[in-house]
């Protein structure tokens, strides 16, 4: 009742004049896809649904590139009368290639992905969709089997802390189903090195092997579509949040994703995207210092004539059951809570 009020007011038109959204999608995936994988609900949206979108956005608003966004920032040309959006994604899923794509050259509508560069052209998953797939996996255990297998890879794992230790205890003591996002919201505290070896551990303890065929991007795929319009950026190399690493290894990751790219013979936008959104005042100063001119962080919400923070640039996330709608795509990217 809200997004269809909100959509029939004319408050989006006044809401976006003079103000740039910077959209973020992960997956864009079938019906099929989401029946049949186990693909967190915060990751996707439905390829139906992305269509819509991309008609409405293409309706109401300027599509900009994010080379276009900067030059205009730089210039200080936003035009107060116009409605702007950026459209992103992150990672570099093969759904973006297989179904985003086709839909944003219908339209003609430019948009960037961030690739985490390790990652292209393997079958390597991310350590988050290998716990999603493992507990939906274990579909046909009970509960408590599930919490037993979670109890004995804690166990072989002294690396981790006591307070972490703790709050997963608690979950297996608990009778309550396992809640995947909760556990891959616990494991983001671990160090990157300890939550892979806790994902080998778990995979173990539930009898269920890690997946190994391809869900991002090969370097062919990224070819054709930086061929047509379509332009890429660094999410580093290991996608390990930056603030968790030392700046050492961080500075690494921004250097060499950004090479892997140009070897590649893809040109990035020196633009970077924080895996999981995370930085702080020293990876931000890194970044800088490393020739990327702005930076993609975590904060919701919409950048005016003049970016508040350009190594902090604001963003609106969108997954399919709040978007599933022209009604919700609205308010989803109105910016406001």
């Amino acid at each position: 009742m809200l997004a269809g009020s909100y959509y029939c007011s004319g408050l989006p038109h006044v809401r976006h004049r003079g103000r740039v959204a910077i959209l973020t999608y992960h997956r864009v995936v079938s019906d099929d896809m989401v029946r049949t994988e186990h693909i967190q609900p915060g990751m996707y949206v439905r390829a139906q649904s992305f269509e819509t979108q991309m008609a409405y956005l293409s309706r109401r608003f300027v599509v900009l590139s994010l080379d276009d966004l900067l030059e205009l920032w730089r210039a200080d040309r936003l035009d107060d009368r116009k409605s702007y959006c950026v459209i992103t994604f992150d990672d570099g899923w093969q759904d973006n290639y297989r179904y985003a794509f086709p839909v944003l050259r219908k339209h003609g509508l430019p948009a960037t992905i961030f690739l985490a560069t390790d990652f292209i052209g393997t079958t390597r998953w991310f350590w988050p969709d290998q716990l999603a797939f493992m507990l939906g996996g274990s579909g046909w255990r009970t509960g408590r089997e599930v919490r037993m297998a979670l109890a004995t890879a804690l166990e072989e794992m002294p690396e981790i802390g006591e307070p972490e230790r703790g709050k997963l205890r608690l979950r297996c003591r608990s009778k309550d189903p396992i809640d995947p996002d909760a556990l891959i919201e616990w494991c983001k505290k671990l160090r990157p090195p300890v939550v892979g070896q806790f994902v080998d551990r778990l995979s173990h303890a539930l009898h269920v092997g890690l997946p190994v065929w391809r869900v991002l991007l090969d370097w062919d795929e990224v070819r054709e579509m930086a061929g047509q319009g379509m332009t890429f950026g660094s999410h580093s190399c290991s996608h390990r949040i930056m603030t968790q690493i030392p700046l050492a290894e961080a500075k690494k990751e921004l250097i060499e994703s950004r090479q892997a790219m140009l070897l590649q013979g893809v040109k990035p936008v020196p633009v970077f995207c924080y895996p999981n959104g995370n930085h702080d005042q020293s990876i931000k100063a890194l970044v800088r210092e490393n020739g990327y001119l702005a930076a993609l962080g975590c904060g919701i919400g919409l950048e005016g004539r003049q970016p508040e923070d350009q190594f902090a640039l604001r963003r609106l996330s969108l997954h399919d059951d709040s978007t599933a709608s022209p009604h919700l795509f609205s308010l989803a990217i109105s910016g406001l809570r």
